[in-house]
């Protein structure tokens, strides 16, 4: 039992890493800032919005990673499942089996990572505290940092992604 929580301990830590969005029920803030109005001064960045966002695909690759929080922090399986790589579901699945439990899709192995005790209002938590940082396009390839609050600590942590038919992917930790 040890090692089955160990791993899904590791599984959850993983699905939380690539956390993105501002959590709860809430939709996820615009990644494009509102145009000033005549005479008015320029707005400062949302409260969830770090300096790295700047240009459209940067703006695309945060708002991917929002939308994955946002399905993490819902309990919305499928959709977080459709922002990951196939490698990346497929790693999270054999984390899972890997630490006895029972998942076969990637669907699965989501709920029993996030059915862990505390998991889910850590997710909740994280989603609802993530100020993204630097988000760095490389071709098909993009790495996001951001920090979030996680159990009452401050975090940066940091995700690789790919755009895989028109859609930016979660791909790995950074």
């Amino acid at each position: 039992m040890k090692t089955m929580r160990s791993a899904v301990a590791a599984a959850a830590l993983a699905a939380l890493l690539t956390a993105c969005s501002t959590g709860g029920t809430e939709a996820p803030a615009d990644p494009t800032p509102a145009a000033p109005t005549a005479g008015a001064a320029t707005a400062a960045p949302t409260a969830t919005r770090g300096p790295g966002a700047v240009g459209p695909e940067e703006a695309a690759v945060e708002a991917a990673l929002r939308a994955y929080q946002q399905a993490i922090a819902t309990q919305d399986w499928p959709i977080a499942c459709s922002l990951n790589a196939p490698e990346t579901s497929a790693q999270l699945v054999a984390a899972v089996q890997a630490g006895g439990g029972q998942a076969g899709t990637c669907e699965e192995a989501l709920a029993a990572v996030f059915g862990q005790p505390g998991a889910a209002e850590t997710a909740v938590e994280a989603a609802s505290s993530t100020v993204v940082d630097d988000v760095v396009v490389q071709g098909l390839n993009a790495t996001i940092r951001w920090t979030s609050t996680r159990q009452g600590q401050s975090r940066t942590d940091g995700a690789t992604m790919q755009l895989i038919d028109g859609q930016w992917r979660l791909a790995g930790t950074a």
